[in-house]
């Protein structure tokens, strides 16, 4: 099996990606190869430019059965505590159109240009099939080239997409290339911050990535085909 592992930065997966390669039993650069499967490691930089057209490279034939798709997130919705680890089964496009004279966003198909696979009429990308029943929220994501970060940005963002979540910078472009590929994908995002005024002091980087890390991991356990690790016995 090949699994494809997408981030945007090495420091969000590093304790991951250390550890598969601690386990690997052959490393070719960034291709790990386990006796279960092999994992490509590929990092597109921060937003969805660069996320699209990373992706539009590496996937070409032999495509890999599972792509993943892992970071950091802001919430929307204050009921995801800061830390929390989810699992992102839709996206849309939350800057993506024109902008009308009272600052709301016109979609394409106000402006004239409907929706085409692989969105749906309403601008959403789906995740299509059932995979493993893992145990993390399920919700909606959408996707900004320009985070969050004004009072009034964000009053217009919850008026406008009151179905949104959590809010990514690269989740719209990993789900458009993977759809597009016909490819099975997860996207896991640790929640590190709330969409609000920016305020970064308030932000929980160290426990979303450690959370963040220690989900990834048990997700792609049973694919390496090698034992995991055992915990020591405590002294008595």
């Amino acid at each position: 099996m090949k699994i494809l592992l997408v981030a945007a930065t090495p420091e969000e997966i590093l304790p991951t990606v250390t550890w598969l390669r601690e386990e690997a039993t052959a490393t070719d650069r960034n291709v790990l190869t386990f006796p279960g499967c092999s994992i490509e490691i590929l990092f597109t930089g921060m937003g969805p430019m660069t996320t699209a057209f990373a992706l539009g490279q590496i996937l070409r034939p032999p495509l890999p059965q599972l792509a993943i798709q892992a970071g950091l997130a802001g919430a929307v919705d204050r009921s995801l505590e800061l830390g929390t680890v989810v699992q992102v089964d839709r996206e849309r496009l939350m800057d993506h159109g024109a902008e009308d004279r009272d600052g709301a966003l016109l979609s394409p198909p106000d402006i004239g240009f409907p929706f085409s696979p692989p969105f749906g009429d309403d601008g959403i990308l789906r995740m299509v099939g059932s995979g493993p029943a893992l145990p993390f929220p399920t919700v909606a994501g959408g996707t900004v080239s320009k985070a969050t970060g004004s009072a009034a940005s964000v009053s217009r963002l919850r008026e406008q997409f009151p179905e949104v979540q959590v809010e990514t910078m690269e989740g719209a472009a990993f789900f458009y290339a993977i759809r597009s590929r016909g490819v099975a994908g997860l996207q896991l995002r640790a929640i590190s911050n709330y969409v609000e005024e920016r305020n970064r002091a308030a932000w929980q980087i160290d426990t979303a990535v450690r959370n963040l890390n220690k989900a990834l991991r048990k997700v792609l356990q049973p694919f390496l085909g090698v034992r995991a690790e055992q915990p020591q016995p405590t002294a008595s």
